[in-house]
């Protein structure tokens, strides 16, 4: 499946959001569309870090509100993703 994310909508959310946290909500769409789940040790072999870096991670998007999700035993249940997507 390819998105279509327009850079400007991306890109003004820096002032507020950091980079990292883009980048990492970007993966996370990719991995677990909505609604999905995308397990912990794929996320720990995507970013290379440990499993409380992802815990971390994942929650920080969620915290910046692009997306809600819930952790379960070594996955996230992902209920909602900010969608920066092209409008129809």
């Amino acid at each position: 499946m390819t998105y279509t994310i327009p850079i400007r909508r991306l890109l003004a959310l820096r002032p507020q959001v950091r980079d990292q946290i883009l980048l990492d909500y970007l993966t996370l769409m990719t991995l677990a569309r909505e609604p999905g789940q995308v397990g912990t040790l794929e996320l720990q072999q995507r970013w290379q870090c440990s499993q409380p870096q992802v815990s971390r991670r994942v929650h920080a998007i969620a915290r910046v509100g692009l997306a809600e999700v819930t952790a379960g035993w070594g996955q996230y249940q992902v209920h909602h993703l900010e969608q920066l997507e092209a409008k129809p």
